[in-house]
């Protein structure tokens, strides 16, 4: 009795260790590779089968957690079964007989991961048979983003065998891989309907309420026997329709405000900062400075007169935007004035000369406090060639931006040069912006492949800060000029209902989406015309 008690609490520490996810031995090099499948038993394509269990062999131990919401048994026809785990080994075993000849399909998640959260990527499918025959039919097809036409991995695309009805639980399943394109494999013969869904609780089925679904270019597709069919792409648009939210306001003095919102934001060309007292009346109002690049939800701005410590404020604000276009919240949120005498340290926030810059446009400087010391203006100097000129004529300054612009142009042909004052050094900073020259300008001509005369084509060029150069509209073809030698996205669509915004379709009933092309590598050439040919 002495032994046993001494011993029992170390069996149980064993028998917990037994139970809990192995852990690689460390050492060597980082693994950053996914889980491998080995082998399965039985292996895909076994006809015939009789059997409820299924082994699965890894070459590394798995993160068991990892595998619980990525399995899959298709068809879906309501089997039940339970796993379990010898070191790399999982074996999957169903609680009934499975149906007779009926190919049975079991796909694991790319989402799968080893011990070092490494994710397998690509689903892996066991496929086998409890008849003579295996259904061989395969549908493919791929997701991208309707942002910038990029694929999109671990997406889900459901299919319906017909009779469709959307309000139960998908026939089949598929999750894309790292290159947005999914698979339906092993097939039998029949009508299949397949939708995007964004399936957020897992269940298999299109809750209307909270999920986004979208239809393909075709309503249904007909699989014969053996057949392999493309449900070519899709883009998928997920839409966003909350507005950022302001959640604070700091005062770092008197006059400066930082404003958090919870989303990254955008300011139009109309922005207005109103400062509330608590009456709701307006006090004064505040100038935007920046957006604070790469907290690009954190915008700093500055009020025109104090606002005192023993005061509480709002703000209501327009012209501050997300990405999609929705409008910032900004009421609600109070917060009291400063004594702080703003003492801000001018610093230079922003060169906005990455693009380089066209014969006509302006230099342009952001700092980080408004622009009220003369040496910031005085202490310029802008260099042509080998000209130096520090009486430069074409000066501006709106509250902390200081704009050079051109004599009427810059010279072709020759390196410009600008000496601006950086506060926090007190001498000159040197930029050497890329000045295009009207020679260097490229050209794209676009061109729809039998283009549709009743129907307009919206398109837009945009930079690699994502901002739109050009938004217009043309029938079968456009030459657009004087474009900088850089890289573009473009997006073109086809619009059918005349609403002059891409409509993604529907499912129920169903509407086809309307035909979109997105490139994100659109070279321009110097002194070329590229033509891109676009085939919807």
């Amino acid at each position: 009795m002495i032994f046993e008690k001494n011993h029992l609490p170390i069996i149980v520490v064993l028998l917990v260790i037994a139970c809990a996810t192995p852990i690689s031995p460390t050492g060597g090099p980082p693994d950053k590779q996914g889980p491998v499948l080995i082998q399965s038993e039985p292996v895909t394509g076994t006809t015939n089968f009789d059997g409820k269990t299924f082994h699965f062999h890894f070459n590394e131990y798995i993160n068991r957690n990892s595998v619980n919401n990525n399995i899959n048994v298709e068809p879906d026809l309501g089997l039940t079964f339970s796993t379990k785990w010898k070191r790399k080994r999982l074996s999957l075993e169903f609680d009934d007989k499975l149906p007779d000849s009926t190919t049975i399909i079991i796909s694991l998640g790319g989402n799968i991961s080893d011990t070092r959260n490494n994710k397998m990527g690509a689903p892996i499918i066991v496929a086998v048979s409890t008849g003579d025959e295996i259904d061989e039919s395969t549908i493919t097809g791929r997701v991208r983003s309707a942002n910038d036409g990029t694929p999109i991995e671990a997406e889900k695309v459901f299919l319906y065998r017909e009779p469709f009805d959307l309000t139960q639980k998908a026939t089949y399943q598929a999750e894309t891989d790292t290159g947005g394109v999914f698979r339906f494999s092993y097939l039998g013969p029949g009508t299949y309907k397949a939708i995007y869904l964004d399936d957020r609780n897992r269940n298999k089925v299109w809750d209307r309420e909270t999920e986004l679904a979208q239809s393909f270019f075709v309503d249904s597709i007909y699989v014969d026997k053996a057949d392999t069919l493309s449900l070519e792409q899709i883009y998928v648009d997920r839409p966003d329709t909350l507005s950022p939210e302001l959640q604070g306001v700091g005062m770092f003095s008197d006059r400066r405000l930082r404003l958090r919102f919870n989303e990254n934001l955008e300011l139009d060309e109309h922005v207005k900062i109103q400062v509330l007292d608590s009456l709701g009346n307006v006090s004064t109002e505040a100038d935007p400075l920046y957006i604070d690049h790469p907290d690009a939800f954190i915008l700093y701005a500055r009020s025109r007169e104090p606002l005192s410590e023993t005061a509480t404020y709002s703000l209501e604000a327009g012209g501050i935007v997300d990405a999609s276009g929705n409008a910032a919240v900004t009421s609600g949120i109070l917060f009291q004035g400063s004594s702080q005498e703003d003492t801000t340290l001018q610093r230079i926030i922003s060169i906005d000369t990455e693009d380089g810059l066209f014969p006509t446009q302006a230099f342009q400087v952001t700092y980080a406090a408004p622009i009220n010391t003369p040496e910031i203006i005085d202490s310029l100097v802008v260099i042509e060639g080998d000209v130096d000129f520090d009486d430069w004529p074409n000066i501006q300054t709106e509250n902390n931006i200081l704009r050079v612009f051109p004599q009427g142009s810059w010279i072709e042909g020759v390196d410009m040069q600008f000496l601006i004052w950086n506060p926090v050094t007190q001498r000159r900073s040197i930029f050497r912006p890329e000045v295009w020259d009207l020679i260097e300008l490229g050209g794209l001509e676009l061109r729809i492949e039998n283009p549709d005369s009743t129907s307009l084509y919206y398109y837009q060029i945009i930079n690699k800060e994502q901002n739109i150069l050009i938004d217009s509209v043309m029938t079968s073809s456009v030459e657009i000029e004087n474009l900088a030698p850089i890289t573009y996205e473009l997006r073109i669509f086809k619009d059918e209902n005349g609403n002059q915004i891409w409509d993604r379709g529907s499912v129920e009933p169903y509407r086809k989406p309307e035909p979109i092309y997105i490139r994100s590598d659109l070279n321009i050439r110097t002194g070329f015309t590229s033509e891109v040919i676009i085939s919807f």
